[in-house]
């Protein structure tokens, strides 16, 4: 090969590898944070969905695929994660129960959706490898930003509302429960990072929490004051210090409080037909209880009460997995919670453990009684499923990867 080439290719090749550091850098430290941002919030300022799902496949989907195939050897630590591992396993089967199921979706349709939900496992493993303040940061300029939008919707909702009214929100929002996802999972944050900071940020975090608190109870749902009690039980036994102590006491005085002032926020609307339709989901399960009827099977439950409108949803996450990838399915799902709980519980001295261990439990409550779509695209559910799982995994990754640099 002539000298001249030669020099030219390392110097093509030196120039390639400038361009990719350079590249990973910008999209680890920039891109991949601002798609947090808007993942997070997105939806209560933007005006429709199909811009909050362009951004993400801009900010967050794109960035991160190209960082993966260009840092592949940097990236080994993300395919051995076990969460990672988990839903990498239960997507596999998800996709494979295609096979039987009656969707009219193209399989490279769906075969889109579990890939999107990896990309943001891997794009919050990528920013906590690269540079874990990221990560954080981002987290909290969501949470801080949330502030004002939610006091703007607190005090148009004041202002407007009727006796019956429900709380719904700014931006893309349009369903009060779903809505509950977004100001509960905030609420969630919010009161863990009271739990966990030092005192004098505590008291803001746990104002913070309160304004959360009460959008979510103006949206009028129930399933959040569980999964928010859910919430604050975890914190106790996590922390369990004097803040523990006063957070048991304030919980139950608060519980106290609405059954004597607002008694309705628990009682009103009955059971909504969930314990009708977990029945009937149940009952179709039965007919195919290992394998399911398949991902994105079609599902219509319809009530006594309501015998023209058929529930596409069984209102419980767990039934949803259920229900598309049989007991198989669910046996992975359960595993993959678990192990994320186990690492937060594991590794509760890192204050962002506790933290994220309460978003994971607020999701696990707000998922007791809502949902049902067990793979989808950027969405509300994603606050309470996906993004605690991706947020703990990062952690992790970055955790295992600082042990093994200390040693």
């Amino acid at each position: 090969m002539p000298l001249d080439l030669h020099i030219g290719i390392l110097e093509l090749s030196t120039q390639i590898n400038v361009w990719t550091h350079k590249f990973y850098t910008f999209a680890c430290n920039w891109l991949m944070p601002l798609g947090l941002v808007i993942l997070l919030m997105g939806l209560t300022v933007l005006p429709e969905r199909s811009l909050y799902h362009k951004l993400f496949y801009v900010t967050i989907a794109a960035p991160t695929l190209l960082a993966l195939l260009l840092r592949s050897r940097s990236s080994k630590a993300i395919w051995l994660n076990p969460v990672i591992i988990t839903f990498l396993l239960f997507s596999a089967w998800a996709l494979l129960s295609v096979n039987w199921s009656d969707t009219d979706q193209a399989f490279s349709s769906l075969l889109k959706r579990p890939l999107y939900i990896l990309m943001l496992f891997a794009a919050c493993a990528l920013m906590a490898l690269h540079n874990h303040e990221r990560l954080a940061q981002s987290t909290l300029l969501a949470a801080l930003l949330m502030l004002p939008i939610t006091l703007y919707c607190l005090a148009d909702f004041i202002s407007s509302q009727t006796l019956d009214g429900r709380l719904v929100g700014t931006g893309a929002l349009d369903n009060p429960l779903l809505s509950s996802h977004i100001f509960g999972f905030f609420c969630a944050l919010w009161l863990a990072l009271s739990m966990t900071l030092p005192a004098r940020q505590g008291l803001p975090a746990l104002i913070a929490a309160a304004v959360m608190g009460a959008a979510v109870l103006a949206t009028g749902s129930r399933t959040p004051l569980l999964a928010t009690a859910m919430t604050c039980a975890w914190l106790i036994v996590a922390c369990w210090n004097k803040r523990a102590i006063w957070l048991m006491l304030s919980g139950a005085a608060a519980l106290v409080a609405l059954v004597l002032i607002h008694p309705e926020t628990l009682s009103s609307r009955g059971l909504s037909y969930r314990p009708e339709l977990w029945i009937k989901t149940l009952s179709k399960v039965a007919e195919q209880p290992w394998h399911g009827f398949g991902f994105d099977a079609h599902l219509a439950i319809f009530l006594a009460d309501m015998p023209t409108y058929g529930f596409s949803e069984p209102h419980s996450f767990a039934l949803g997995v259920l229900y598309y990838t049989g007991i198989i399915g669910l046996i992975i799902w359960l595993a993959m919670h678990a192990l994320a709980l186990f690492q937060c519980w594991k590794h509760k001295g890192n204050f962002m453990f506790i933290v994220c261990g309460a978003l994971l439990v607020y999701g696990i409550g707000a998922g007791l009684t809502e949902g049902g779509g067990i793979l989808s695209r950027p969405k509300e559910h994603w606050l309470v499923t996906w993004i605690p799982l991706a947020l703990i995994a990062a952690l992790s990754i970055r955790t295992q990867q600082a042990q093994s640099t200390r040693s």
